[in-house]
């Protein structure tokens, strides 16, 4: 029902079409009754603070139907369709800058849940039709930018994922010429104008054929100016830093510029930086490429997804394009893996660059066992290999990555928490200079975790709560529910025995240690201590005794996510069993913990 009103907006649905999107071809005898008990429980879920008689603001009863209120950056599908649409009257700088952060909003299909609804298809559509135009456009913006080098293997992967999208082929083509690669410009635009023969019948648009003309006459009008160095000055990057601001990460930093300045001298290096969710891998990443591009290194980028570990040498494609094709189709493991390496050495030739890869742990055993191997051949290579690697999350190549990790010539950098001092830097960034009792829980409430740090100063700013010490206790009712998707995405990915677990922790509290755990989730006290342990290494719980969440934002999170029937359920066992102990001699009707 909630989806049915976030595709209408602020128009009213409708009952009788709600009615269809909830049940179809099936509703049951009472529909309207059932409907009026959906609104209400989401009414209560979205307006948790307001009382019965004044809830209805968000969800309001409008004529026939009902509509959906809430400001434009409220549901993030309209608040992604805002900055694309924003991106565009900016300069190129600042397109870049609003385009990033908003397709980082993307963490799966449109309305996967409904994806064989008939009233959601439109709208899934049109947003995953949106995505690609911008996924498109904000390399093109790179280009402008002159990143020719360092967005090549982007939009080999782009290419390779909708091959019948002309702009794709345009674009890499383009960049292909400006990173003085003319040769393999023409190559893709001859494999273009083959797979739209093949698969459509039909030649290339004005588009292609202009640029195809262009690249044949060298014309001056496809290359960018070329940023010039200043020797004994500071490097500056092509573009700005994202708006928000780096904090607490100047060790981190040293080393990265050390790694960047060796690499200029032609001398290899692996780094791989570990890490929870959140702990702010991907931004040193991006600090990296910044620093690699203002000294003139040009950079390879990849990113591993957990929908894509099925598909052998995904990353490597990313990584070296239309170099790895020949390499890959051989039929022998080790060949290919050579055949790899020679490319990369060639690459190397030409001159000294970085390999990126973000989220190895959900890398395809392939590309992972590629990159296994060129790190143990990296001497005498003008190469830097940079892996960023999410802690707690279970891969079939761990024994890979476990020797990735264990090889002395990888550099294993583990970012820290933030600290209090830096805590009060995001929060005086956001919400103006905080008071100590104030920024004290904001930091207490994240444990210094960047990502849920930001998403709470986020919804406190949205809400406009002033960070001084009579705001406190708004801090943890506004961030749980700030964090709870990133919370319960993970937690959703785990078995149901993991989820159970969590699930009667949360509701136990400080009460909660195994054997109670045991009995509310109804499992047996080995699967129990498996799941504890699970959910410990993704970084859930604690590790160790008593059982505890990470940070009590984690655990509202969780707790609020509970279904009513299951909460109930579970409090209904509890309150038994604190009989059941009060009820015996000389027991002080509290359980062990």
């Amino acid at each position: 029902m909630l989806a049915g009103l976030i595709i209408a907006r602020d128009e009213v649905v409708p009952a009788d079409r709600l009615v269809d999107c909830v049940w179809g071809d099936e509703p049951p005898t009472s529909a309207n009754g059932a409907l009026q008990a959906y609104v209400s429980h989401l009414r209560r879920r979205l307006e948790p603070d307001a009382t019965a008689r004044h809830r209805g603001g968000v969800i309001a009863r409008a004529g026939p139907g009902y509509a959906l209120r809430l400001p434009p950056d409220a549901v993030d599908a309209w608040a992604f369709e805002a900055a694309v649409e924003a991106a565009a009257g900016l300069p190129p700088a600042d397109a870049v800058c609003t385009l990033e952060p908003a397709l980082r909003m993307w963490q799966g299909p449109a309305y996967a849940d409904y994806a064989m609804e008939p009233w959601a298809e439109a709208e899934a559509a049109r947003l995953t039709e949106l995505r690609a135009v911008a996924r498109e456009r904000l390399l093109a913006t790179r280009l402008e930018l002159g990143e020719a080098q360092l967005v090549t293997g982007e939009l080999e992967a782009l290419v390779n994922e909708d091959p019948l999208r002309e702009e794709r082929w345009r674009l890499l083509a383009l960049a292909l010429y400006r990173a003085h690669r003319q040769a393999a410009a023409l190559a893709a635009l001859r494999r273009a104008r083959q797979v739209l023969a093949d698969e459509l019948g039909v030649d290339p648009g004005p588009a292609l054929r202009s640029l195809e003309a262009e690249v044949l006459a060298q014309s001056p009008g496809l290359d960018v100016p070329t940023i010039a160095r200043t020797d004994g000055a500071t490097q500056r990057v092509p573009r700005p830093r994202t708006p928000d601001g780096l904090v607490d990460r100047e060790r981190e930093m040293e080393v990265l510029r050390a790694m960047v300045d060796d690499l200029e001298e032609g001398r290899p290096g692996c780094l791989l930086v570990e890490g929870p969710s959140g702990i702010g891998k991907t931004r040193l990443l991006d600090e990296l490429r910044r620093l690699a591009v203002g000294a003139g290194v040009w950079v390879r980028s990849a990113r591993s997804s957990s929908l894509e570990q099925d598909f052998d040498w995904g990353v490597v494609r990313q990584l070296l394009g239309a170099g790895a094709d020949e390499s890959v189709g051989r039929d022998e493991r080790f060949a290919a893996l050579r055949g790899l390496c020679e490319v990369t050495t060639k690459l190397a030739d030409d001159a000294p660059f970085v390999l990126c890869i973000d989220d190895v742990q959900w890398c395809d055993e392939a590309s992972l066992q590629f990159l296994a191997y060129l790190v143990r051949r990296l001497e005498g290579l003008p190469v830097l290999v940079v892996l960023a690697v999410r802690t707690g999350e279970t891969h079939r190549a761990d024994d890979l990555l476990a020797e990735l990790a264990g090889n002395e010539a990888v550099s294993v950098l583990h970012p820290a928490p933030l600290t209090e001092q830096g805590t009060a830097a995001l929060v005086a960034d956001r919400l103006g200079p905080g008071a100590d009792t104030f920024v004290a829980t904001c930091h207490r409430m994240t444990s210094g975790n960047p990502l849920l740090l930001r998403q709470l100063l986020r919804a406190l700013a949205d809400q406009g709560v002033p960070p001084d010490t009579a705001h406190v206790d708004t801090v943890r009712a506004v961030g749980s529910r700030a964090i709870t998707s990133l919370v319960t995405l993970r937690l959703r990915r785990m078995p149901a025995t993991v989820t159970a677990v969590a699930h009667a922790v949360a509701v136990l509290g400080p009460l909660a240690d195994l054997v109670t755990v045991a009995e509310l989730a109804q499992h047996s006290e080995e699967d129990v201590a498996a799941a504890l342990d699970v959910l410990a290494r993704s970084e859930i719980l604690l590790d160790g005794q008593p059982l505890d969440f990470v940070n009590p934002l984690v655990r509202d999170a969780i707790h609020a996510d509970i279904p009513a029937g299951e909460r109930a359920l579970l409090h209904e066992r509890m309150n038994r069993r604190l009989k059941s102990s009060s009820s015996q001699p000389g027991h002080a009707g509290v359980p062990r913990s």
